[in-house]
Formats: C-alpha cells, sequence, structure tokens
C-alpha cells in the first residue's frame, strides 16, 4: 500500500527518480569502491599485530581504560581477545586518538628510548595504511570531521545489509514525497539534511571516534519530509486488490506510515553500524526533513488564502523560519546568511538556546576568536528547563573544554549553573569534578552552598561517603559567607 503524490502529474513524471538515483549510487559504490574493505580492514588489523604495534599498545590500553573508568570497555576487549575477534579489538584500539594522544603524552613513562621510536614510526605507518581505507577517508569522523565528510558519509555503508534497510524504509514515502515536491527539490533536501544530521552528530557525540556512515539517518529524513508534506490529513493510497485483480485507491491519514521510522533505530540497537549512537542521527534526520521540506516545497497557498494570524502567532512563526534559515544556511555551508539568521533570533529573543548554538557551530571553526569565548559563554549561561537542552548544554561544555584545555576559564556564576544542571539531570561525575575544581579554587557565587547541597542529596542514595563530602563543603561554603557578611 502506497501513498500517491500531491500532483496533477501522473506516470512517469512522479517516478520517484531521483531517490532511486541515490540508492544506485550507493549500492554501486558500496560494490565497486567498498567491494575489498572488509578484506582492507582484516588485512589491516593482521598488519597492526604483526609489526609489533598491538604488543606495545596492548597492556598500555586496557590499563589507560580502566583508569580512565571506562572499566566495562576495558572487559569486553578482554574476553574478544580471548575469543580471538581479531576486528573487535583492532577497531576499538587502533582508532582512538585519546589513547594516542596518552601516548605522545607520557609514553616515555612505560617504554624505552628504542621503544618509543619504533612505535611513533610504526604509528605513522599504520596511519597511511589506514587512511586508505574507504570509511576512514570519507566517512564523519566526530573528533576530526572534514567539510567534504559531511556530504559523503552516507555514500557509504557498513554491510549490504545496512543498504537494503534503509531502502526498503525509504520505499513507502519515495513516491509521496519525490512526486510532490520534485526531483530537483528532493535532492536539495536530502543532501541537506545530511549535512544537518551531521552537524549535529558531531556536536553531540564529540568524544567518538568511530567513522559515521550508512544512509538510514536519510531514511528518516525521508519519512521526515513526508511528515512535513502531509502530516495527519487523509491522502489516497493505492494498493493491489487480490479478489478484483485490480489497483484501488483508499483515503487515509498519511501519518499511518509514520511508525515505519522504528525499523531505524532497532535495526541499529541490534548491530546495524560500528559508530556510536547512530540513532541520533535517524532522530535528527527525521526533524531535519520536517524542517527544510518546508523551505523547499511548492507554495501552494495564495497570500489571499492565507489564514490571518495574531501578533503572537506570527511572532512564533517568525522565530521558527528564522531558526530553520539559520539551519538551512548552515546545511548549505552559508555561514554569513546562518549568523544573520541567528542573530535576528537574539535581537528578539536574547540568549535563545537554538541560536546560541547555531553560532556556536559557526564560531568554534575559528577556536581563537573572542567572538567564540562570547557565544560559549552566552550558550552555557543560557537558562534551560528541558532534559533534553541540558544534555546538550553538557555535549557543548564537554566540547568547549576539549578544545579550549586549560587556557579559559568560564566565569564562576556560569559554572555553579551548570553544577546544578548536571546534578539535575544524573550527570554526577560531571558535576562532581566541576564541583571539586570550584571548591579547589575557593569559588565564591550566592548559589553556591545551594549547588554543592544539592549535588550531595544526589549521591545520597549511591555513595554515602561523597553525599558526606558535599555536605560538609555546603557547610564551609555557608559558614565562610556568613564571616564575609560579618566582617
Amino acid at each position: 500500500m502506497l501513498p500517491k503524490p500531491d500532483t496533477e502529474q501522473h506516470g512517469w513524471r512522479t517516478v520517484p527518480w531521483a531517490c532511486l538515483a541515490f540508492f544506485l549510487a550507493y549500492l554501486s559504490i558500496f560494490l565497486v569502491y567498498q567491494r575489498d574493505e572488509s578484506q582492507k580492514q582484516l588485512e589491516l588489523a593482521q598488519w597492526y599485530q604483526q609489526s609489533g604495534l598491538f604488543e606495545l599498545e596492548w597492556e598500555n590500553y586496557i590499563s589507560w581504560l580502566r583508569i580512565s573508568g571506562q572499566v566495562a570497555k576495558a572487559e569486553e576487549l578482554e574476553e574478544a581477545k580471548q575469543d580471538k575477534d581479531t576486528l573487535t579489538v583492532f577497531r576499538a584500539m587502533a582508532f582512538d586518538p585519546s589513547f594516542e594522544r596518552e601516548n605522545r603524552l607520557r609514553g616515555d613513562q612505560y617504554w624505552n628510548v628504542d621503544q618509543r621510536i619504533a612505535w611513533e614510526n610504526t604509528r605513522e605507518q599504520f596511519r597511511q595504511r589506514a587512511d586508505s581505507l574507504p570509511s576512514v577517508r570519507f566517512g564523519l569522523n566526530p573528533q576530526a570531521p572534514r567539510p567534504s565528510t559531511y556530504l559523503s558519509w552516507h555514500f557509504l555503508h557498513d554491510s549490504w545489509v545496512q543498504w537494503l534497510v534503509a531502502l526498503l524504509v525509504v520505499l513507502p514515502f519515495a513516491w509521496a514525497t519525490e512526486g510532490t515536491l520534485g526531483s530537483r527539490r528532493l535532492a536539495i533536501a536530502w543532501m541537506s539534511s545530511g549535512i544537518v544530521s551531521g552537524l549535529v552528530y558531531v556536536a553531540a557525540v564529540s568524544w567518538a571516534y568511530q567513522p559515521l556512515i550508512g544512509s538510514t539517518a536519510i531514511a528518516a529524513a525521508v519519512i521526515g519530509m513526508y511528515l512535513g508534506l502531509f502530516g495527519i490529513k487523509k491522502i489516497p493510497f493505492v494498493y493491489f486488490h487480490p479478489k478484483e485483480k485490480q489497483w484501488q485507491t483508499l483515503m487515509l491519514p498519511a501519518i499511518v506510515l509514520a511508525p515505519l521510522w522504528l525499523v531505524l533505530p532497532v535495526y541499529e540497537y541490534f548491530g546495524g553500524s560500528s559508530a556510536e549512537h547512530v540513532w541520533l542521527t535517524q532522530v535528527v534526520g527525521l526533524l531535519a526533513g520536517l524542517g527544510i521540506v518546508q523551505l523547499v516545497r511548492k507554495n501552494d497557498v495564495s497570500e489571499e488564502e492565507a489564514p490571518e494570524e495574531n501578533e503572537e502567532e506570527l511572532a512564533a512563526r517568525q522565530l521558527r523560519q528564522r531558526l530553520t534559515s539559520g539551519w538551512a544556511s548552515m546545511s548549505a555551508l552559508s555561514f554569513v546568511e546562518a549568523t544573520d539568521a541567528f542573530n535576528q533570533v537574539l535581537a528578539s529573543h536574547p540568549g535563545h538556546f537554538d541560536a546560541l548554538s547555531g553560532l556556536y557551530q559557526i564560531h568554534k571553526l575559528k577556536p581563537d576568536s573572542d567572538e567564540f569565548h562570547r557565544i560559549a559563554q552566552e550558550l552555557l549561561r543560557s537558562a534551560v528547563d528541558g532534559e533534553g537542552e541540558m544534555r546538550q548544554q553538557l555535549a557543548l561544555y564537554k566540547d568547549y573544554q576539549k578544545r579550549m584545555g586549560d587556557s579559559r576559564t568560564l566565569p564562576v556564576d556560569v559554572e555553579v549553573q551548570l553544577l546544578m544542571r548536571f546534578t539535575r539531570i544524573g550527570e554526577l561525575k560531571d558535576a562532581e569534578q566541576l564541583a571539586q575544581k570550584l571548591n579547589e579554587e575557593k569559588a565564591s557565587d550566592p548559589l553556591l552552598e545551594k549547588a554543592m547541597t544539592q549535588l550531595g542529596q544526589a549521591f545520597a542514595q549511591y555513595n554515602a561517603s561523597k553525599a558526606a563530602h558535599f555536605a560538609a563543603l555546603a557547610e564551609n561554603i555557608r559558614l565562610r559567607q556568613q564571616r564575609v557578611e560579618a566582617g
């Protein structure tokens, strides 16, 4: 049963040519360019062991994982090594840039001079070999994204199953969506959705390093375009009646097909992709399709037919349009237009989190600029209520800290607000680190006592000693403030 396009055209003109062309290109690339990638990965894994690099790094990597709190991952890799699962160990260990940085920084502590030189030379050889892998060369690496990979990542696939799942999910929506939009508009929305999904993925999963590939996020975007075009209104569905042996039409709400989106995260849950949290790109793809299709759809409502809006509705619509325009301009790498759109939002809605998030993504391309630091501080100071926005704020805070290190510090009031938000959403490890930093710096803020008290209460059900520790810190802060007020 397929929904029909909302158009007066018929026949071959409504065939989803662009959609089919994209998937044909995907399949061609997989069969031709990625044909030997699995074998190349296995050969590289064997070279990794035979070159001595594995022997140099293995014990250090397991120790480093445990020290950095990744005990579960260490145990998983030890079990994989015992089972002789070479690829699992190789993919997790050989490509980890954080571990490589750790070795470059502290390698002299556990290697002698000859071992250090051998490690550096072999690492350089490994990098040259790894760059020949299609997924490494054209996949989207969250820790080192290249501009071109925002366009190329969904053209590669981990397996033919991944390609087939995306195709089968897209097919029920393709005829109605492309037939209504037209092939050119669909292609623009298709590529734009991939860019937006990639941008959000890099911002939210900046700690990951497995390259993101696969078109499941684009499949989600097509569902978003379909829902953006038709919503809940009834449209004609075509189906074949077996008894009468002919095609018939049935009017149904367009949204009845929406649950097909769930196939995508279910597939990823059962091991569809080697990258981390690919489900996030599918959520963003769905939302991106919903938004972008409003920009590229054909205008079928005249000004005379448009309903009147009150001032509040008009302001809300203008806000949505400016935000959508800003993100769409970003997806097209038109950063000047995107900056103007986000600044217009901030002019009427100071401190707007989405607008500041957009400006942060633009200005982080020049992390040494004063404007980047100003935007980052405003973004982290911005008041957010929903858990989703708080978690996004946490991800952006980590991204900012990673980029700046100790070269920049945030104002105390911003750090105290972040401490309270991290505690509220249960991210106690990050909250604890921030609290210890504020305590070591003997920071002073009217809300610091409250923040420490909340953190102690949050730890009460997990760790009694930490709960008592932060309760004591809160009491010390209260006494210190009383002495300041008294004297």
